[in-house]
């Protein structure tokens, strides 16, 4: 073992040397190259052009010496091969890859969208929908339960919960298209958010009509590499196929705190793109907890936008000034997450002062909407509501 140390020791010596001869062989060259200059008195033309073809093969020679270039190039070249092509047409193939790629999953999405508005909605009471008895009883594959079973109420509201044994469980088991996690083809899952009942007759409705798994599972045999299909109601359910074991924020206390309307896809695809400057009264009047509860209502506007949306935020009194000083053109940012983050942190700087000259505010806010391509909107948060129904008549 020491030995090989030794050895290996000895060799990088060695080629530590190497390189240190051939830096020395490359200053050896310039100084040659500059001496012969300043010996030679009849300087030309084709002097320079033949000193800087000189020095070009001796640089070459040099930096193939210490890089092992050609060495690496007699390893390699038994299994691997330099190929030259035009970036040109290589990029038109990857573009032309992207889009049949984005085309076809666009199509799926529109045909599942075609499919569920030719479904129509049940008109079944809410006795009909939540009695075990009934024909019209609504049953779904619960993705917390991991299976159909339920609980309703016996006779009321308020009366105690009868629990309805399952009649369906899922076989979950390892897809290595999901990365080795497991899923179930039998039946798309449900998932309703904690505060929604998940008994209520709107929402058992929709669950019932969103049921179009025969497609999901038309477009899984398709094309084996699909993702996930998801489907999120206005009443806060989610369907997706496959189905996959429920991930709990805390599984020992059964804590759901997911709700798909929150998510960004759901807003980005229920919402059209927008503008928005979000204006903070910094007036004397708003210290204290009015001012926080100002900075809170900002932060849950923020969390509505999306990649898609440009926004900023911009306090006033006796200025006018956006948080975001980096731009001197007082534009717009993309509500990004670090952006999000980014204002959010000099929002906690600013402090109240001050009269709120809203003439000031709404002048520059206007003059920022009205230079972007789409016309947006803004939100005022004050506290002088006499004064600011005054300046929006004027």
């Amino acid at each position: 073992m020491c030995e090989r140390k030794r050895k290996q020791k000895d060799r990088k010596g060695d080629e530590w040397a190497a390189m240190r001869c051939s830096i020395s062989s490359l200053f050896f060259h310039l100084c040659t190259i500059h001496l012969v200059q300043l010996a030679d008195s009849s300087v030309t033309p084709n002097s320079f052009t033949k000193w800087a073809n000189q020095l070009g093969r001796q640089l070459r020679d040099t930096f193939a010496e210490a890089t092992k270039s050609r060495q690496i190039i007699e390893n390699y070249g038994v299994i691997a091969e330099a190929e030259t092509f035009d970036p040109r047409t290589e990029l038109k193939k990857i573009k032309t890859t992207i889009e049949r790629y984005l085309d076809e999953r666009a199509k799926m999405a529109w045909d599942a969208k075609i499919s569920l508005q030719a479904r129509p909605l049940s008109n079944y009471s809410d006795e009909e929908v939540n009695d075990p008895d009934s024909k019209q009883f609504v049953r779904y594959m619960n993705a917390k339960t991991e299976s159909d079973a339920t609980s309703v109420h016996s006779d009321s509201r308020t009366s105690a919960m009868t629990a309805v044994n399952s009649t369906r469980e899922f076989d979950f088991q390892s897809n290595a298209n999901f990365y080795g996690i497991q899923t179930s083809r039998k039946a798309s899952a449900v998932h309703i958010p904690t505060p929604v009942y998940d008994r209520k007759l709107d929402v058992l409705q929709k669950i019932e009509w969103s049921d179009i798994d025969q497609h999901y599972r038309s477009n899984q045999e398709k094309v084996k590499d699909l993702s996930f299909q998801m489907f999120c109601s206005e009443s806060g359910f989610m369907r997706f196929f496959p189905a996959a074991p429920w991930v709990w924020e805390s599984k020992g206390e059964e804590l759901d705190l997911f709700d798909c309307r929150s998510t960004e896809w759901y807003i980005s695809g229920a919402t059209m793109s927008k503008n928005m400057i979000i204006m903070l009264d910094l007036s004397g009047s708003m210290l204290g907890q009015r001012f926080e509860i100002a900075k809170q209502t900002i932060e849950a506007i923020m969390d509505t936008l999306s990649d898609n949306d440009y926004f900023n935020i911009m306090p006033f009194s006796k200025t006018a000034e956006f948080l975001d000083d980096c731009s001197t053109e007082n534009t717009l940012i993309q509500a990004t997450i670090r952006n999000k983050k980014y204002l959010r942190a000099k929002l906690n700087n600013v402090a109240s002062e001050g009269k709120a000259e809203y003439e000031k505010g709404l002048s520059k806010a206007f003059q920022t909407l009205m230079n972007v391509s789409i016309f947006g909107s803004f939100v005022t948060l004050t506290l002088s509501h006499a004064f600011a129904r005054q300046i929006y008549r004027t």
